[in-house]
Order: C-alpha cells, then sequence, then structure tokens
C-alpha cells in the first residue's frame, strides 16, 4: 500500500511541476525584453572606428537612445571614459607611445563641463584616441530606469 501512496505521490508532484512550467513558459511569452541601445548624437553611430571630426561633432549633440522598435528614452546619466594616446621620452631618451585615461561621471545626455573644455576649448581629441560611453541609464515610462549598451568608439583621421 505504501508504494502506490509514493507512486501516486511522486506521479502528482512531476503534473504538478510541468503544470507549472508550463504557465512560466506562458508567461515569459508574453513579455517582451526590450534592448535599448545608445548612440552617439543624433545619428545611428553606437560602436567602432569614427573620424575624430565626426566625432567631435556628434559628441555636441549629446548621447540618443532607442529600442529595436525605434521608441525612444531620455539618457539620465553615463559614464565618460577617454584614452589618450600621447608620445612620451624616459630618463635615457628612449620615445614611448602610454595612453593616458581620463573619465567622469556625466548626469543628463551631454559631457561635464570639463570634459566639454577637453573635446572642444582644447581640441585634445586626435586619431588613435579611443572614447567610452558606459554604464548607460535610461528614464523608462513606467518611472524606472533601464541600462543601455555601451559604446567605444576608436577615432581616426
Amino acid at each position: 500500500m505504501k508504494k502506490h501512496a509514493y507512486f501516486i505521490g511522486s506521479v502528482f508532484l512531476l503534473l504538478s511541476s510541468m503544470g507549472m512550467m508550463s504557465l512560466m513558459t506562458d508567461n515569459d511569452k508574453n513579455k517582451t525584453v526590450k534592448v535599448i541601445t545608445a548612440y552617439l548624437g543624433n545619428s545611428d553611430y553606437s560602436n567602432g572606428t569614427i573620424a575624430k571630426r565626426t566625432f567631435d561633432s556628434l559628441l555636441k549633440q549629446g548621447i540618443t537612445a532607442r529600442d529595436s522598435a525605434g521608441n525612444s528614452y531620455k539618457v539620465t546619466d553615463f559614464t565618460f571614459s577617454y584614452g589618450e594616446r600621447n608620445l612620451y621620452e624616459d630618463s635615457t631618451g628612449k620615445l614611448m607611445v602610454l595612453t593616458d585615461y581620463l573619465s567622469e561621471f556625466c548626469t543628463g545626455d551631454t559631457l561635464t563641463t570639463a570634459f566639454k573644455h577637453f573635446v572642444y576649448v582644447d581640441k585634445r581629441t586626435k586619431p588613435g584616441d579611443t572614447a567610452y560611453l558606459d554604464k548607460i541609464r535610461v528614464h523608462v515610462p513606467n518611472g524606472g530606469n533601464l541600462g543601455a549598451k555601451g559604446m567605444r568608439f576608436i577615432l581616426t583621421k
């Protein structure tokens, strides 16, 4: 009798867990995961190599974000990091190319005043440098924030 009770109990547990898995799968089908991509300015640049002149002009426009359906999102903040390649000379006179990294947290969709000065006034961007825009957060309609995919640009002539 005990064997039948264990068998019936096992079958019941198996069927109920399969039913729960089916419900979970049906609920997951109704949810759509939105992938939000950030772009440089009002362009389709989101990663890769970019001409220095194009980078500078698009960066003035700020960062935009949209999902695969074309819906736009307001960028709330991001981290801007810049790898500036420089030529240095060591104590023996040997030349070395080294990269200096600068990074700053930016609120909104544009650079901080310090980085605006770095890019537009000092005109320090040059071919060979790398710009990183990471930890990009956007405001979504339900009142929360979501992360958008970060960007990396290598500047060319």
